[in-house]
């Protein structure tokens, strides 16, 4: 399969709008806590890449800010097309 920037793209958005689809799939079946709960997760899931997109983006003069945005919000699907040259910034 070609890694477009299209394709990860794509998988970003994905990536939004889990967050939003555990928050208001919580609300919507009345289990807010359940919501909140798969949000948490998904951001500790994406916390625990923090690190190795640290490495990736620190050699192309990322601030660390953005890395930890990016990747709190996009997951492997930032930084992965990153290191594969896919992406830019």
């Amino acid at each position: 399969m070609v890694q477009t920037k299209f394709f990860w793209y794509w998988m970003m958005a994905g990536s939004v709008l889990l967050y939003i689809s555990f928050l208001a799939g919580g609300y919507m079946l009345n289990m807010p806590c359940s919501g909140w709960a798969l949000f948490l997760g998904l951001l500790l899931l994406h916390l625990s890449e923090v690190r190795i997109a640290m490495q990736v983006g620190k050699p192309k003069d990322i601030p660390p800010l953005i890395i930890v945005v990016k990747t709190l919000l996009f997951g492997f699907t930032w930084w992965l097309p990153l290191r594969m040259g896919v992406l830019e910034d």
